[in-house]
């Protein structure tokens, strides 16, 4: 008879309290491995028994680890479907998201999930080494090039210096040799036999789904959501107007100054698809931006779990609010992510692979950056983080000097590309760094309190933005509801503890690091100290989105993986993998619904229908009028005149005029437009003084509460009734 002795302490699997107490006392217990039962024994010349068929078995075997990641899900959803729909106590939904985030990181320290990480290059990494035939020059024309931007003027001649000293200093710091004349030897071979072998299996067949989905997300519906465009939109077209009449500025000093990224690739957009001077183009151009940041979102989520956490990353983050409607609106705040993920992407394969390569990618991405959008200055002080972070860990032990040397090597790339831009913000200081002043500091406005106490209420409202509340600025958001659908809300903050935890069992410096990018990517709406009530921005937070979805997408990931490895029947991973199904599928609606139906109601509604009323000018200036006779009298908080004259096509042609200003148009000959505000009954009556002739009419607007005043007057030679205007 044999005695089955009891587990010992060292050998049984703790309890989730006594695991969460360790952790509490900085000392993790270790979880055993699950050991394989030892076959059983079998009577000499007796025939093994054979072992029972799937079919036969219980579908699904109860136990603590097939039980700790459903509940953790299920519990996290429910948390933060209460927390979208305000329903029930805020104090329920906390405690659930709780006991869901100590269950799934107790399931991720047991190892219930099986995760894949990129193997590293066991190479060591090569200190830094010039070819000084290019270094040379590269560093001659850099000088060049800082001389040749004066006068925040791109010249023919600026451009191909500083074109010049970006080529030389790449090549002079390229690892490996330089086979141009076998690269270009072979683009003349395949140009003069050009052929394309596509091959897809089943794996690329899904990548081409769900990249078609996000396409059809940020494509669809374009040029109606958003519908009319702000007073920004209008500054924005006015540079693209300088670029299209050939003054090429480095940084554009309109509305308190602006990188010329976007006004270029805008610029490019107008002349190549025809679209001019338009929402439409600066639409085209942004939302590209947005397109292009998502094939390195797969690559950097590849970086941190294998090719599936970058596909979910992109399907998620594909058809997700919050950044469709950062492309949608057409100005400069995607191309904040448009930076980052390269930037990361590089660095990160940089020092798993030890490719210096990497590296001076990295920097080429964080000087263009520099150039797109003034949050993107973030970027360079988060590689600096990363490397940082790599050189603290073990696996940078003997290779710290050289990697230095590497991360030099980044920035030396970054500035070469940044200088045009170092010049113009030396020659107009105030400019260059106004905005950023009148947020941090008391320039505009007084503080609304202590700073540090500002600083860390924006810093708690920013990072509660995913489940609770992103904040009042409509423009950008579906104000005061969390940035993140329920479903990829429940799973990023999953997510967040799953790396926490594999962080603290593995030590990963990326795992690290892909938290703290969260904070330090949004540290341009946290630090709004003046403007407390613009954070969170979900503009100058849009870097972050990039981490965000990786970490939602890696915990989507880990779930699947946990249903294929701790589940044993095909009917109970079958029914996991149907539900993660059903959970995408809901995301992919829920956004739906955010995007097209509740975020372009709320624009609609908030915007003022200036596209109308450019309509009327235009009608008026081709029919009976003129452009120089069509006017729109001011009221407070109205519309932009600018925005009408934009959409009547002549955008440089303001019809903006002031009630006081009336009087002198009496002597008018040509027939003339006033458009009024509905609530402008004293605009009305001085235009009954000083045109008794004129005709009032009511223009109703598509959208209600937009309607708006036209008063006709006819020319001075004309007494006669007016023609109605053209619709």
């Amino acid at each position: 008879m044999t005695v089955k002795r009891p587990a010992s302490e060292a050998e049984r699997e703790p309890t989730v309290w006594e695991w969460l107490r360790s952790l509490l006392r900085f000392r993790p217990i270790p979880i055993p491995e699950p050991r394989a039962a030892p076959p059983p024994s079998q009577p000499p010349g007796r025939p093994s028994a054979p072992e029972p068929r799937e079919a036969g078995r219980a579908w699904l075997s109860i136990s603590q680890r097939t039980v700790r990641i459903p509940v953790a899900v299920v519990l996290a959803l429910i948390a933060q479907r209460s927390l979208e729909q305000r329903s029930g106590e805020l104090w329920v939904s906390i405690a659930l998201y709780l006991i869901a985030g100590l269950l799934f990181g107790w399931a991720v320290w047991a190892g219930d999930i099986p995760f894949e990480r990129p193997e590293e290059a066991d190479v060591p990494a090569g200190p830094v080494r010039a070819r000084l035939v290019f270094l040379l020059p590269a560093a001659v024309l850099a000088a060049l090039t800082f001389q040749a931007s004066a006068g925040n003027r791109f010249t023919s001649g600026s451009l191909i210096l500083w074109s010049g000293s970006l080529i030389c200093l790449m090549l002079s710091l390229w690892e490996g040799e330089l086979r141009v004349r076998g690269l270009w030897d072979r683009f003349i071979s395949w140009a003069r036999q050009p052929r394309l072998n596509l091959h897809l299996g089943g794996w690329g067949i899904l990548v081409c789904v769900v990249f078609t989905l996000a396409v059809f997300f940020r494509l669809t519906q374009l040029q109606t959501v958003p519908n009319e465009m702000v007073s920004d939109h209008a500054e924005k077209l006015l540079d693209l107007n300088d670029v299209l009449s050939g003054e090429y500025l480095i940084f554009f000093p309109r509305n308190t100054g602006r990188e010329a990224f976007q006004f270029y690739l805008s610029a490019a957009v107008a002349r190549l698809f025809g679209t001019g001077i338009s929402f439409l183009t600066l639409k085209i151009g942004t939302v590209l931006a947005g397109l292009l940041t998502l094939p390195y979102m797969y690559l950097l989520g590849r970086e941190l779990g294998g090719r599936k956490v970058g596909l979910a990353a992109v399907l998620l983050g594909g058809v997700a609010y919050w950044p469709n409607i950062i492309s949608r609106i057409a100005l400069r705040f995607s191309l904040y992510p448009l930076f980052v993920a390269p930037a990361l992407y590089y660095m990160a394969r940089g020092l798993r692979l030890r490719r210096r390569n990497d590296f001076l990618l990295s920097g080429l991405a964080i000087g263009l950056g520099l150039h797109g959008y003034s949050p993107a200055r973030m970027i360079p002080i988060l590689v600096a983080l990363g490397v940082g972070l790599y050189l603290l860990h073990r696996s940078a032990s003997g290779q710290r000097r050289a990697l230095l040397g590497w991360l030099a090597a980044a920035a030396a790339v970054a500035f070469v590309v940044f200088i045009p831009l170092l010049r113009a913000a030396i020659e107009m200081p105030d400019l260059f760094l106004f905005r950023m002043l009148t947020r941090v500091g008391d320039l505009e406005q007084e503080l609304p309190g202590p700073p540090m106490q500002i600083f860390l209420s924006n810093l708690w409202n920013a990072l509660r933005m995913f489940a609770w509340d992103d904040g009042e600025v409509w423009v950008i958001s579906i104000t005061h509801r969390p940035v993140l659908d329920w479903v990829t809300g429940a799973f990023f903050h999953l997510g967040v503890v799953a790396l926490f935890v594999r962080y603290l069992h593995k030590r990963h410096w990326l795992d690290l690091l892909m938290l703290l990018s969260i904070p330090v990517l949004m540290m341009p709406s946290i630090i709004s100290l003046a403007f407390p009530g613009e954070n969170p921005g979900l503009n100058r937070a849009a870097g972050a989105i990039v981490p965000t979805y990786i970490i939602a997408g890696f915990a989507l990931v880990a779930v699947a993986q946990w249903s294929g490895d701790a589940l044993r029947t095909r009917m109970a991973r079958g029914a996991a993998i149907t539900f993660l199904f059903i959970l995408s599928a809901i995301a992919v609606v829920s956004n739906y619904r955010l995007v097209f139906i509740d975020y372009a109601t709320q624009y609609r509604l908030g915007t003022w229908n200036t596209s109308e009323a450019g309509a009327v000018v235009r009608g008026f200036a081709e029919s009976v009028g003129t452009y120089e006779t069509a006017h729109l009298v001011g009221f407070p908080y109205w519309m932009d005149s600018r925005l009408v004259a934009i959409h009547a096509g002549h955008p440089t042609q303001d019809p903006a005029i002031f009630p006081e200003q009336l009087e002198a148009l009496a002597g008018e000959e040509r027939a003339q437009l006033f458009i009024l505000n509905l609530q402008d009954a004293i605009g009305v009556q001085r235009l009954r003084e000083i045109f008794p002739q004129g005709r009032l009419s009511r223009f109703v607007s598509a959208t209600e509460g937009k309607d708006f005043l036209i008063y006709l007057v006819p020319p001075a030679r004309d007494l006669e009734p007016l023609p109605a205007l053209p619709p």
